[in-house]
């Protein structure tokens, strides 16, 4: 999953920020959904589906649940059992392609050592549900299998197919990521004219308030480069002027100090735009101004300061690694430096390796690429998709405003947009910006939050199965 910094709670004033008085009661879903809702979710996070692990015996028991409810058209499968994924199938009249949603089985690993109550167990504790995968995102798999349960029990017909797919190995870097094997392998089981993934929108709070609901529109790619340079070495008593440590410094230096262009889409403008109304006053300057002039190198400078803002204002590529020399006593031979990149989705990777040369100016640095960077298009926003969360969100939560974002980090959502698929990152699930705590220790969603977003998805769903 992919996550906003905390740092985001630092830029914003709850002050500035106007929200209408919210209902004297959040709707809520009926007693044995949230009963249901509940069990399914202590039994997701009772099952490590860490890597090691893996998810095969989650997906077997998800699959029972929906076998014994009447579901007929149910899968389970992958590369490998502890690999499994599992998709199902909720059949509607045929009036359009079906909408498809996604969340993911595995989680990262959690050590009893580092916690303050068992990982691997849901535990219900001041007003909160505490366990690895409560946030990510073992929650929404528990949301989206018990709105479909109760859908059939309801006897809800929709006008095109509602599909739920959970996916193995998101966390895992690829090993054996269920979306990209499953459109490889077994496309037709989740071929779908929308896909909402509950992984990839979260909705965002601070200190007890809802900012907005957010839909995911992008992410920024993925890309690692090295930066490598060579020397003679030799006794460190007798230096020369080519220090291959020393001119790797001045490399990273360079770099360091360069700011790719800034370049807006829809989503990011939009983005900024709704964090200026709730920014800082300083901070709210500095957006007027890039806003306004993108090339303005004065405001850029000030909002690197603001990494959350930074990230979405263009391509980033810090160095994250830095290894070099053989000996304390003797002249380096080689050193080498991670580059770790976070690209537009539309950055040009030629482009990205030219303005390396450019920027390090020394032919004595050599430029690898370590992980090549897959640009994946952004979606257009979806006027009927946008309107379905802005009424849904309404309903739940009157005044909050539903706001498009550009993830920072990677999501599923890359496989899915890279097959064509127009899909979008939606959850109902409000996460407070002071208290972020999915891949870290004692990870925890409020009990109120995770029932509200039951609710939000079964509205959610109801409103994107209508025929568009």
């Amino acid at each position: 999953m992919t996550h906003p910094h905390r740092l985001l709670s630092a830029l914003l004033v709850l002050g500035a920020v106007h929200v209408s008085a919210a209902p004297a009661t959040t709707p809520r879903s009926p007693p044995e959904s949230e009963q249901l809702a509940r069990e399914i979710f202590a039994e997701l996070v009772g099952e490590d589906t860490t890597h090691a692990v893996g998810s095969g015996r989650a997906a077997e028991r998800l699959a029972a649940r929906f076998k014994a409810a009447g579901f007929e058209d149910v899968y389970v499968g992958g590369p490998r059992p502890d690999k499994a994924n599992v998709v199902v199938r909720l059949h509607g009249r045929g009036r359009g392609k079906p909408v498809l949603f996604n969340a993911h089985l595995d989680v990262v690993e959690a050590t009893r050592d580092t916690w303050s109550v068992e990982p691997f167990r849901l535990t219900e504790k001041d007003g909160f549900f505490w366990g690895r995968g409560t946030v990510d995102v073992k929650n929404e798999v528990a949301i989206l299998s018990a709105n479909l349960l109760r859908l059939r029990r309801e006897g809800f017909k929709p006008d095109r197919d509602v599909i739920l797919f959970f996916n193995a190995d998101e966390e895992a870097g690829g090993d054996a990521n269920g979306v990209e094997w499953m459109l490889a392998n077994h496309r037709p089981l989740i071929e779908a004219g929308l896909v909402i993934n509950h992984d990839a929108g979260k909705g965002q709070a601070l200190d007890g308030v809802k900012l907005w609901n957010t839909i995911q529109t992008a992410e920024k790619v993925y890309a690692t480069y090295t930066l490598s340079t060579t020397g003679s070495g030799g006794h460190s008593s007798l230096p020369t002027r080519q220090n291959a440590i020393g001119r790797l410094g001045r490399a990273l230096a360079r770099l360091d100090a360069y700011a790719f262009p800034v370049r807006f889409t829809e989503t990011t403008r939009r983005y900024l735009e709704a964090m200026r109304s709730r920014a800082a006053p300083e901070i709210a300057k500095e957006i007027d101004a890039i806003l306004k002039d993108p090339a303005d190198a004065l405001a850029l400078d000030a909002l690197r300061d603001a990494p959350v803002l930074n990230a979405q204002l263009h391509s980033t590529c810090p160095a994250t690694l830095v290894t070099g020399g053989q000996s304390e006593s003797a002249l380096p031979m080689n050193a080498r430096a991670t580059i770790q990149c976070r690209l537009l989705p539309d950055e040009d990777p030629a482009v990205v390796l030219a303005t390396f040369a450019k920027v390090i100016d020394d032919p004595g640095v050599a430029v690898g690429v370590a992980w090549a960077p897959v640009p994946t298009p952004a979606a257009t926003l979806d006027p009927r998709v946008v309107h379905a969360v802005e009424q849904v969100t309404g309903e739940m939560w009157p005044g909050v405003p539903v706001v498009p974002v550009m993830s920072s980090g990677a999501s599923d959502n890359v496989y899915f947009r890279g097959a064509g698929l127009e899909t979008f990152g939606v959850s109902g699930t409000f996460v407070d910006e002071g208290d972020l705590r999915a891949h870290g220790r004692d990870e925890r969603i409020g009990v109120t939050a995770f029932y509200e977003s039951l609710e939000f998805s079964y509205r959610l769903i109801k409103a994107l199965a209508a025929t568009r």
